[in-house]
């Protein structure tokens, strides 16, 4: 008798996704600001600082997932990378803040920014994959779609209260913030760890006996029998390209170069630097402006959340490929039309469409890989999933600011950066061909 997915358990499980999401975006939202204002690194220069997690994670999730593959503790695979990292991480993330505060705007208080950052990622590092391979392991293949549209509601929820509650304030009190997010995810991982148990939860209850890499399937990934993986694997490196710049920056995006702080900027000349009233006065626009980027991007994620369930049995329903494809169609849209000037004056709207289209991209986009190898190759194929998706990440954040940079220091960039990216994700995911299952092959 086949066994049934229990949504409760899918439910609960996606307090891990929570968790993870309400750091990630806060430190997504909030930390290039820091490096640009506080530090007065240039853009090229931030991309590589937030470029650390990424560099992290395309090293260790790989290895990771396939660790949690092969290990059996009391505890089961994945749980005891999640339980010894991720509450670290949220305790490191609730200092950030902190350093320029006692250490001023120096090197030594940037060293020490970077050093706790640098430790903040290697913790979420570790506990993303194991988060995340769990999905499949108490989930059947034909449930996956939907069951990662609930656990994708659940990082939408994390990344909504973020934009509308802690992000705003964060805007105007950054350890306030920061320490509400990190109190967040300790909560999460608790949730997270006295409602899963996986050796009574998963599907596959026996300690794993042959071992397989992550490596080599990367390696095969460049053979024709492979081409269809391949190109799902080069979709998803494109289409993180492009989210990634709009995440990462268009908060900062708004709080330096909204067309309000431009007007005012121009209005005032240097008379701003010089004017203690006037400089206030600007700060609280940038402020006001930066509150308006993580409402738009909280009416994304309102989208995102809204539509993750549907989404996955809209995938069901209408096949990966094709649910893929249509909402990488929206999301060009989306960054087209900011590009054409809506980024502050209608962007509601915009990002609304924007959100439920990258539902349909995103909830879809992991279970297309699962589709590809068997139950044995979860945290391997979780892990490639990753590595793609965090090779895009490193390449993105430095890219887009010297790009930037180029174009006289003007963030706006962004939006045709964006929307090349997700038409070439467009043009993999046409030549892919659904059901074809190499991966599953004995030779792997």
């Amino acid at each position: 008798m086949k066994r049934k997915a229990s949504y409760l358990k899918i439910f609960l499980l996606g307090f891990g996704f929570f968790g993870i999401s309400v750091l990630w975006a806060l430190y997504n939202s909030d930390v290039p600001i820091m490096l640009k204002n506080v530090y007065g690194l240039s853009y090229t220069a931030s991309g590589w600082v937030m470029n650390i997690d990424n560099i992290l994670a395309i090293t260790l999730i790989p290895l990771v997932g396939f660790w949690s593959d092969h290990i059996w503790t009391r505890i089961g695979r994945r749980m005891p990378f999640i339980v010894s990292t991720l509450p670290v991480a949220a305790v490191l993330f609730a200092a950030v803040p902190w350093i320029p505060a006692w250490l001023g705007s120096g090197a030594p208080s940037l060293i020490g920014f970077i050093l706790v950052l640098f430790f903040v990622n290697i913790c979420m590092v570790i506990s993303r994959s194991p988060v995340i391979a769990l999905m499949p392991d108490l989930v059947p293949p034909e449930e996956r779609s939907p069951a990662n549209g609930v656990i994708n509601f659940m990082g939408g929820f994390g990344s909504l209260i973020v934009y509308f509650v802690i992000g705003k304030i964060s805007a105007t009190n950054r350890p306030l913030g920061f320490a509400i997010a990190g109190g967040t995810v300790l909560l999460a991982a608790l949730i997270l760890f006295l409602s899963i148990r996986e050796p009574r939860d998963a599907l596959d209850r026996t300690a794993p006996q042959a071992k397989r890499t992550d490596f080599s399937l990367l390696r095969k990934l460049w053979t024709p029998r492979y081409r269809s993986l391949l190109l799902v694997c080069l979709a998803i490196f494109f289409w993180f390209i492009a989210y990634n710049a709009i995440e990462t920056y268009y908060p900062a995006y708004m709080h330096n170069e909204s067309p309000a702080v431009k007007a005012m900027i121009a209005r005032l000349g240097t008379a701003a630097p010089t004017d203690p009233a006037l400089a206030k006065e600007l700060d609280t626009l940038r402020q006001t402006s930066e509150a308006s980027a993580k409402t738009n991007l909280g009416v994304f994620s309102v989208a995102f959340m809204l539509l993750s369930i549907p989404a996955g049995l809209i995938g069901k329903r209408l096949g990966r490929r094709t649910t893929i494809l249509l909402g990488l169609g929206g999301v060009t849209i989306m960054v087209l039309l900011l590009a054409l000037g809506l980024a502050s004056s209608g962007a509601i709207p915009v990002f609304l469409f924007g959100g439920l289209s990258w539902a349909l991209v995103n909830i879809n986009s992991l279970p297309t890989v699962l589709d590809m190898g068997d139950l044995e190759m979860v945290g391997a194929l979780t892990g490639v999933y990753y590595f793609f998706s965090q090779a895009a990440n490193i390449v993105s954040p430095p890219l887009v600011g010297w790009i930037a940079d180029l174009a006289g220091g003007t963030m706006s960039v962004m939006f045709p950066y964006a929307a090349l990216f997700f038409i070439l994700s467009g043009v993999c995911m046409l030549f892919m061909r659904p059901g074809d299952r190499p991966a599953a092959a004995a030779t792997l």
